[in-house]
């Protein structure tokens, strides 16, 4: 069963154009964008037959697996096709692609492709970079034609030298002098959209602030194959890639494997791929360990999804848990969500990061991965009685964190521990430790 969510991503959700019993062909649109609504439509990933519309989801069941699709209509503006595939930002919060395509850069403007596989254990973009090399550099043309900028460059962690390797050697081969590859420190958050352009640029945005203002427009790895896809393959955004890892039954300890899915696989079914679950089990994590979201069977794979781990059991907690929130890691639903699941009878003080600006949803960190210093927010949680801390950080003041709660007495845990344990990875806590 394919289970296509309406509401995917930033925007209002698609309306259903599809019934109950209906036949649909794989590239079909089921669901038609609201005009002026940053919406985009929804397109059927396999062809069958509809089971159920809702004012949710869409259920088909599939006919087979078909690899070919009705093609999108490319006579038209690159970014009206890019928005006819219904094409979301794959690397965060699903903003349409479309919408950048129409930024009109001023002169000497960039076009920035995150490649950081910022989040530990992901891994698919990296194997994308490596097996779709030319859609990856088409998109980027396209999108810098589109947009007029001059320039393009590829951020990636210097630690991925492979990559990093075959990307220029490609640029050299295909001569292309407007785009470079450029190596970023090996640290979470690098791939954030500020902090990417902070690093290639050299211009810090103030929180909320959009990339346009720096003269760039952000897309991550899968986006720009998708504009490639939308553009010269006219095909729409039906397929995802993820990275699978955990606790299955089909993968050795510490295995990770990606796949290239239907929009809309069940994470039931993929679980059932892979043999099962190996029991015990923590929980099913849509995304990477920093920001994905816990999931159950029924859930499915939507267009940002970027991995399915199964963790083992959460450590546990003993003791008074405080909480420091990061705005680039969880939500306060999600930690407390975790600080449950370690166990914790309750929450004895509740920090934010000094750096976390308040945002109409959540928080924009002033300077992504820079750390201001944290003893202080650890001195409020042990005055609130806590024993041990629980944070979402990065990489910078995950170190902080290290250089003086354990001196107060204070045990640290982190939102990515159960995840790095479940992958044989050293737990974040100093920046000597870090294997991002």
């Amino acid at each position: 069963m394919i289970i296509l969510s309406l509401r995917q991503g930033i925007g209002a959700p698609p309306v259903p154009v599809v019934q109950v019993n209906e036949r649909v062909q794989r590239g079909q649109v089921v669901a038609e964008a609201v005009p002026d609504a940053l919406s985009v439509p929804l397109h059927a990933p396999v062809t069958g037959k509809v089971c159920e519309v809702n004012e949710q989801t869409i259920r088909i069941e599939p006919e087979g697996q078909a690899e070919s699709y009705l093609p999108l209509h490319t006579d038209k503006p690159a970014w009206q096709v890019v928005k006819d595939a219904g094409l979301l930002g794959r690397g965060g919060a699903g903003f349409p692609a479309y919408v950048k395509l129409q930024t009109q850069l001023e002169p000497g403007g960039y076009v920035l492709c995150n490649a950081a596989e910022c989040e530990p254990v992901l891994r698919h973009n990296l194997a994308q970079m490596m097996e779709e090399t030319d859609k990856l550099f088409s998109g980027m043309q396209i999108a810098m034609q589109a947009t007029g900028a001059e320039k393009g460059i590829i951020g990636i962690k210097f630690k991925h030298k492979d990559v990093i390797k075959h990307l220029t050697a490609y640029i050299k081969e295909q001569n292309l002098p407007h785009i470079r590859v450029l190596p970023l420190r090996n640290r979470y958050p690098v791939g954030e959209e500020r902090a990417l352009i902070r690093d290639t640029v050299n211009q810090l945005l103030p929180a909320g602030a959009l990339p346009v203002q720096a003269n760039c427009i952000v897309f991550n790895v899968e986006t720009l194959t998708g504009i490639h896809e939308a553009w010269v393959e006219k095909k729409p955004a039906i397929d995802k890639w993820i990275t699978i890892a955990g606790r299955l039954n089909k993968l050795a300890p510490g295995e990770t494997e990606v796949r290239i899915v239907p929009v809309g696989t069940r994470i039931a079914d993929l679980v059932e791929d892979y043999g099962g679950i190996h029991e015990p089990h923590g929980e099913i994590l849509l995304g990477g360990p920093h920001t994905g979201l816990r999931a159950g069977p029924d859930a499915a794979v939507q267009k940002m999804t970027g991995g399915m781990i199964v963790t083992g059991p959460f450590p546990q907690v003993e003791g008074p848990l405080g909480i420091i929130q990061c705005a680039c890691g969880p939500s306060e639903e999600r930690m407390k969500e975790i600080a449950a699941s370690m166990g914790a009878e309750e929450i004895t003080g509740y920090e934010v990061c000094k750096n976390a600006t308040p945002q109409k949803v959540g928080y924009k960190c002033e300077d992504p991965g820079h750390c201001p210093g944290q003893a202080e927010k650890v001195l409020g949680i042990r005055k609130a009685g806590a024993k041990a801390v629980l944070i979402g950080h990065c990489t910078d003041c995950t170190n902080t964190v290290m250089g003086s709660a354990p001196m107060l007495g204070i045990e640290v845990w982190h939102c990515s521990d159960c995840v790095m344990d479940t992958m044989g990875l050293a737990r974040t806590r100093t920046i000597q430790d870090e294997n991002e």
